[in-house]
């Protein structure tokens, strides 16, 4: 199964994904909100609602939608994955061109890990609140995942954000509900840069790091300015 567009196609497909006029409303001086996402246009940042999903085990994924692959994400939340691009499209995204159109099998596996090439696009900081005691707290998403190759939480840094997939007309992130993949999955909205996202076998909850089962968490997206445009 080929795709029939790339994920840039997003940009040129975007009135299949987007309404004319998004229903923007002002939460607070210089806070939009579009659909469940918070839009932080000063910052170009978007924040959205999840809840902890899993806290020991492997991992293939950071975060997913409810109906999506619950059983290995560590996150998931209801915000549908073409809310949050149109968010990050409005606050000022810059997509990149990513030379991969591959649309990989329903159920990702080793063989095809070890010969998906690693996927490219826009740099971005993701982050995870949630109350403790009464009080914020808020660290690097990768501060809640362990790689068990190295003995080490995962490397601080950015992900990519690589726009999922359109194929025939669908966007692909909606109909497999992959928001943040921790193994390479380009019909995913932001996928991880680091050595082992082609290995299915290393990634893993740190438990001791993760608030309980159930926990409502809000999970954050920065562009980085250089990679943004006026919008």
């Amino acid at each position: 199964m080929a795709a029939t567009n790339s994920p840039t196609a997003m940009q040129s497909d975007s009135s299949k994904i987007a309404p004319s006029a998004p229903a923007l409303r002002e939460v607070s001086p210089g806070i939009l909100e579009y659909n469940g996402v918070r839009l932080d246009k000063k910052n170009h940042r978007i924040s959205f609602p999840a809840a902890v999903n899993q806290r020991v085990g492997l991992i293939e994924y950071l975060l997913v939608g409810e109906k999506g692959k619950v059983h290995e994400s560590l996150l998931a939340t209801k915000v549908l994955p073409h809310d949050i691009h149109v968010a990050l499209l409005l606050i000022g995204l810059k997509e990149t061109a990513n030379p991969s159109d591959r649309v990989p099998p329903s159920a990702i596996d080793s063989s095809y890990l070890h010969s998906a090439p690693k996927l490219k696009g826009t740099p971005v900081q993701l982050s995870v609140a949630w109350t403790q005691d009464g009080k914020r707290q808020e660290v690097p998403a990768e501060e809640w995942i362990f790689n068990l190759q190295t003995n080490h939480v995962m490397t601080p840094g950015s992900w990519t954000y690589n726009g999922s997939l359109v194929e025939d007309g669908v966007f692909l992130a909606d109909q497999e509900f992959s928001l943040v993949a921790v193994i390479t999955d380009p019909t995913a909205l932001v996928n991880n840069p680091r050595e082992g996202y082609d290995n299915d076998e290393i990634w893993q909850v740190q438990e001791k790091a993760v608030p309980p089962l159930d926990t409502p968490v809000e999970v954050s997206i920065t562009l980085a300015e250089t990679n943004t445009t006026k919008p």
